[in-house]
């Protein structure tokens, strides 16, 4: 029987920021898969009987590939009930996320991300200021300095093509963010993911492409709209001549009205 891999992601880098799920699981790992960024005071939550083993890569220096680690995490799973897959910050930001779940469908193994404060807002909060206010900035965009295809920050801040856009509270009116979007330049197949009480036992999540945006209705508050070709990068069929209406649901099977 294969095990699962739980992609947890370490925060900043102090103990006291990690959830208590992402502790949990480290207590509970058979084996641990880490960044090198990871620091001791943290691997040192695993168990004394679990495996641990930096897969990290750093700037300059050679480390595992992430066809490596991809792999190694396979075989992890074929090996052992529970696999943490340990990165630094949040998965979903920068942490090459995509391409591990990628591995991970293929080989049919099941697996579970749990995210983390990422270093954009753990570097807010211990600088005291914040990333948005409603008298100042009304919109955030993270960006790397390095990407793979080796394209100038100003190309890759203007070009809707090479952008993810995280939207809070994006509605009632979903049909005025989808209008507003498109005005922006993007196509009107791009996919979109409504999700509504993310993390929670309520949660829904609904796929879908930014021209059917207009028919959604009773969301349920707090929810975010993520609109970008990462969103398309799952098993769900978003192909725009579909009028399949796609949900997945964490616990409660209901869709949105």
């Amino acid at each position: 029987m294969k095990g699962k891999v739980y992609i947890v992601g370490a925060g900043p880098g102090a103990v006291d920021l990690l959830t208590l799920k992402a502790a949990s699981l480290l207590r509970a790992a058979d084996v641990v898969l880490h960044d090198d960024l990871v620091p001791q005071d943290i691997l040192d939550l695993v168990r004394p009987l679990a495996e641990i083993v930096n897969v990290g890569k750093r700037c300059g220096r050679h480390g595992t590939s992430q066809q490596q680690i991809n792999a190694l995490m396979v075989e992890c799973a074929s090996r052992y009930c529970t696999v943490v897959r340990l990165k630094s910050g949040d998965p979903a930001v920068f942490g090459r996320l995509g391409e591990e779940l990628d591995a991970l469908r293929e080989a049919g193994i099941s697996y579970e991300v749990v995210p983390g404060v990422t270093a954009a807002t753990a570097a807010a909060a211990a600088a005291s200021f914040t990333l948005t206010d409603r008298r100042a900035a009304s919109a955030l965009v993270i960006l790397t300095g390095h990407n793979c295809h080796g394209q100038s920050l100003s190309r890759t801040l203007l070009d809707p093509e090479q952008a993810t856009y995280a939207i809070y509270m994006p509605g009632p009116d979903y049909g005025t963010t989808a209008r507003e979007l498109l005005r922006l330049g993007l196509d009107e197949s791009t996919p979109c993911a409504v999700v509504s009480n993310a993390g929670r036992e309520q949660q829904q999540t609904r796929f879908l492409a930014l021209n059917e945006l207009e028919s959604v209705t009773g969301v349920a508050a707090p929810a975010v709209l993520v609109v970008g070709k990462v969103v398309g990068k799952t098993n769900f069929d978003l192909a725009p001549s579909s009028a399949q209406e796609l949900f997945q649901l964490a616990s409660n099977p209901r869709p949105f009205v």
